[in-house]
């Protein structure tokens, strides 16, 4: 016996037979690519949606938490692979389709095989391709929590029939899908949930557009009007008057008209004009919901400022920066560990375990509150000096780093490396 555990109310027929949303039901209908395909190429709001938040994440990029000459080292090889532009595009994929992937090449005859971190030297890597979900299909999910792909599919096949190894692939999910329902290893298409409010927020902005040609209208009453459009000469004969009063009107300003405009024998004129007064703050809302729903705030989504008084819009950006800075950490960092194992081989040619690196901030700081954390910053390195608690070495090779990564002197990096040398 099922019971039924909800508010309801015998007076008003909340949560009775008599509420209409007692009928309301969730059914799932898959949007097909064709219509995402056009709603991001049509429509400019699905397209912000589409493109922003990966944008963002990647806009800083990252700093490897490593010395100048190794930094640089990393830094070269991301560049060569085109690391940064690829996983842009990928996960622009992503977010559209539902899945996309990076392809690693170690110039290996048969990527079926596994791809072992420990036979890749320096500039082991040839090359980063980008897969959509249409040109890659995902294996089945490993269910054995004790294999290391627990959770992943356990291969692929690319176009072609050519099978790859997981372990030479970076997959990059969409919006998240109920475990159950990952039968084919992506994710959702984050326009699946919004697309109805981008919808609704376009439609009500090309509606306000549709009735500004109507805002002003004149409306001309004209006496036996059904009998003059009776015959065909009628016709011409008051379609040519109206014309030439139309033409009057464009050129002199003025109406001729028959009668005084107020008995039933004479014509009479009205202007009707539209009220637009309240449709803005509508249209407002609807995008608002749409920006709601894609987690981005309006005044990053629609590029405006903050309404209201007393309104900065800071509490927004900070919490979106918070955001986007979270989903570094949670999804992306863990989607390409793998693959930034291999480029630490790739650029220095061995394994660095205890290298790290920090996403950059969205927020970035004014002159002023860099010199500001630079004053702070040697105030301390001069104190640790004078109380002898880091060796000199030790604290010189951090200071070194400090400088040449802080931005703040142009150059600095590269006169520390000719004093090096």
């Amino acid at each position: 016996m099922w019971l039924a555990d909800r508010l309801a109310n015998l007076v008003s027929g909340l949560g009775g037979p008599r509420d209409k949303s007692t009928g309301n039901l969730h059914v799932h209908v898959p949007r097909a690519k064709a219509e995402l395909d056009a709603a991001y190429r049509d429509n400019w709001l699905a397209r912000k949606v589409v493109d922003i938040v990966p944008f963002d994440m990647l806009r800083e990029w990252r700093a490897w938490q490593a010395p100048p000459e190794v930094a640089a080292a990393l830094a070269t090889s991301e560049e060569r692979l085109c690391l940064r532009d690829r996983l842009l595009r990928a996960l622009r994929l992503a977010r559209l389709h539902g899945g996309a992937a990076l392809l690693i090449g170690d110039g290996a005859p048969d990527p079926n095989l596994p791809l072992d971190p420990e036979t890749v030297g320096q500039g082991g890597l040839h090359y980063l391709h980008i897969l959509p979900r249409g040109q890659i299909q995902a294996g089945a999910i490993e269910r054995d929590p004790l294999s290391p792909w627990f959770g992943e599919p356990k291969g692929y096949t690319i176009a072609g029939g050519q099978p790859v190894h997981p372990s030479r692939v970076v997959r990059l999910l969409g919006a998240a899908l109920p475990d159950d329902a990952m039968s084919d290893g992506w994710g959702d298409s984050v326009l699946q949930a919004l697309l109805e409010a981008i919808d609704q927020a376009t439609a009500a902005a090309a509606h306000i557009a549709a009735m500004l040609p109507e805002a002003k209208q004149d409306v001309i009453s004209v006496p036996g009007l059904s009998q003059h459009l009776s015959t065909e000469d009628g016709t011409r004969h008051l379609t040519e008057r109206f014309a030439y009063a139309a033409r009057m009107k464009g050129l002199f300003g003025m109406l001729l008209l028959e009668g005084d405009g107020r008995s039933p024998e004479g014509e009479r004129y009205q202007q009707k004009q539209l009220d637009f007064s309240g449709l803005p703050e509508v249209a407002r809302l609807f995008l608002q919901v749409a920006a709601g729903a894609a987690d981005i705030p309006v005044t990053r989504l629609l590029g405006q400022s903050p309404a209201g008084l007393n309104a900065t819009g800071e509490s927004d950006t900070r919490n979106y920066h918070d955001h986007v800075a979270a989903r570094q950490a949670v999804e992306l960092t863990p989607a390409i560990a793998r693959l930034d194992r291999l480029l630490i081989r790739d650029a220095l040619g061995r394994s660095e375990p205890a290298l790290r690196y920090a996403w950059r901030p969205l927020a970035q700081a004014s002159e002023r509150e860099k010199a500001e954390v630079g004053r702070l910053k040697a105030e301390t390195a001069a104190m640790l000096a004078r109380e002898g608690v880091v060796p000199p070495a030790v604290l010189g090779r951090g200071v070194e780093g400090w400088l040449s990564g802080a931005d703040l002197f142009p150059g600095i990096a590269a006169a520390f490396g000719r004093s090096a040398g």
